[in-house]
């Protein structure tokens, strides 16, 4: 696959994703959240504040999804391996880092408040399990572009 393709195709994704995250906030987690405060109600004052959390927790995903698209957009100028990049897989590491500690600590917050209901539980352990990989991949990609990166502008001085 050319460079050019694999930009195209990180932004098709991207935006895939974008929109997923869309539904999700606006569709999903409403209905959901909607379905277990009418069947417990006492977890029925902790609606609307669990939705509003989840839909600022939503502003670190797109703004990991605009520093993904700037790496895209590299990566189709044939420019994979520079410091922008390495900097932006960086700031992604600790948006995903940002958005897990978010979710950890409104487990604890909710389970202070004995409303952890166990669909929170899961989902909890889902988005942090998977909060926490994505933060530890762009880590290690941040560092080995960087190298790739202190390489190519070696190779460039030496020729």
């Amino acid at each position: 696959m050319k460079q050019k393709e694999l930009s195209v195709w990180l932004r098709i994704i991207l935006v895939l994703g974008a929109l997923c995250v869309l539904f999700l906030a606006l569709v999903f987690v409403p209905s959901v959240g909607q379905d277990i405060a009418g069947e417990n109600p006492n977890l029925a004052p902790a609606y609307l504040p669990c939705l509003i959390f989840f839909w600022v927790t939503t502003i670190p995903v797109y703004a990991f999804i605009v520093l993904v698209w700037l790496i895209a957009v590299e990566i189709g100028r044939d420019n994979s391996f520079c410091r922008k990049n390495a900097d932006r897989l960086r700031a992604c590491s600790l948006l995903a880092l940002l958005d897990t500690v978010l979710y950890l600590l409104a487990a604890v917050v909710l389970a202070y408040f004995h409303l952890l209901h166990i669909s929170l539980i899961i989902g909890g352990v889902v988005l942090c399990a998977i909060g926490s990989a994505v933060s530890v991949c762009c880590a290690a990609l941040s560092h080995l572009t960087r190298k790739a990166a202190d390489m190519q502008s070696e190779n460039d001085l030496t020729i």
